[in-house]
C-alpha cells in the first residue's frame, strides 16, 4: 500500500510519531512518502497515495483536507492528544488502525466543501473551497456591519451583525455551533448560515439544500473574510462573496474500531461520559 505520512515539522510530538510509524510502515513492506504539511505542495507530493496519515489536530486536517481533496487522497486523521471530530484515531491505538487500513478494512466517509468566491466590481479576487466554514465579519473596529444575503439570487435579507458564518455539516460543530446553529450530521451535503451577534435583526439558522447558492453582499467596512479560521482576506463595502457547495469531496478513512460521530457528539457537546471508549 502507498501511504502518505504528512506532519507539521514545528511540532516536536507530531514528527516523532509520523517517523515511528512510517518506520514501521515500511518495515511491514509499504511504500511510504514521509511530507512536511505545506498546504501549497502536499496535494501534488501526495498524489496517487492510498491514504495520507495526518499528524496533528483538526485544525491540522482542516489544512491538510483543502490540499488534498482535489487529488482525492483518503485522510486518517491522527491526534496527539483527545480525540476531535476529524481526527479519528490517537498515536496510542494507530498501530491497531493502521493494520486495519492495511488489510483493506475501512470505508471512506465523503465530507462536503463549501466553495467561496470573493468579487470586487468584475474581479475575482478569491476562490478557495473550505471545510468548515466561511465567515464574513467585522473588522477590527468594535462595531456590526451589513450584510446583505441572498439565496439563489432572490433577496432574503440584510443583517445588522457582528458577521455571518456559512457552514457545512461538518461545520455545524464548531463556529456555527458556538454562535447557535444546528448540528448537521456529517454525511449530508446541506449547508446553513447563521449570524454572530445580530442587532435587531433575524437570528435564527437556515438551512439550505445542497445545491442552492449563497450570495453575501457587504455594505460596511473594514469586514474580513475568513475561510475555516485559517485564511482570511480584507473586504471593503460592495464586495460579494458567493458561497456554494463545491464539486469537490473531502475523503475521511473510517473503521470499524474507530468512535461513530453520535459517540464523539455526546462525549464532546454533550458531555456525556461513556460515549467513547
Amino acid at each position: 500500500m502507498r501511504i502518505a505520512i504528512a506532519f507539521r515539522e514545528d511540532r516536536a510530538a507530531a514528527l516523532e510519531a509520523a517517523r515511528g510509524a512510517a518506520g514501521r510502515l515500511r518495515e511491514a513492506g509499504h511504500d511510504v512518502a514521509e511530507l512536511l504539511l505545506e498546504p501549497r505542495s502536499l496535494g501534488a507530493e501526495a498524489s496517487g497515495a492510498d491514504v495520507a496519515c495526518v499528524f496533528g489536530g483538526d485544525g491540522t486536517i482542516l489544512r491538510a483536507a483543502r490540499a488534498l481533496a482535489p487529488v482525492g487522497v483518503p485522510i486518517l486523521g491522527v491526534n496527539l492528544g483527545r480525540l476531535g471530530f476529524l481526527t479519528a484515531t490517537s498515536v496510542e491505538e494507530l498501530d491497531h488502525t493502521l493494520q486495519e487500513v492495511t488489510s483493506g478494512r475501512f470505508d471512506c466517509e465523503e465530507r462536503t466543501l463549501v466553495h467561496a468566491r470573493l468579487t470586487r466590481g468584475a474581479t475575482e479576487l478569491v476562490h478557495v473551497n473550505a471545510l468548515n466554514d466561511v465567515v464574513v465579519a467585522r473588522g477590527p473596529l468594535v462595531r456590526s456591519i451589513h450584510v446583505e444575503v441572498r439565496i439563489d439570487g432572490e433577496p432574503f435579507t440584510v443583517y445588522w451583525a457582528d458577521g455571518l458564518i456559512v457552514a457545512t455539516a461538518t461545520g455545524s460543530t464548531a463556529y456555527a455551533f458556538s454562535v447557535g446553529g444546528p448540528i448537521i450530521l456529517p454525511h449530508s451535503d446541506a449547508l446553513m448560515f447563521v449570524p454572530i451577534a445580530p442587532h435587531l435583526s433575524f437570528r435564527n439558522a437556515v438551512v439550505l439544500d445542497g445545491d442552492q447558492r449563497l450570495e453575501l453582499i457587504v455594505r460596511d467596512e473594514p469586514a474580513r473574510l475568513s475561510l475555516d479560521g485559517q485564511e482570511e482576506h480584507d473586504l471593503v463595502a460592495g464586495d460579494r462573496v458567493e458561497v456554494r457547495r463545491s464539486g469537490t469531496v473531502v475523503k475521511l478513512v473510517r473503521t470499524a474500531s474507530m468512535p461513530p460521530f453520535l459517540s464523539l457528539l455526546k462525549k464532546k457537546i454533550l458531555k456525556e461520559d461513556g460515549g467513547v471508549g
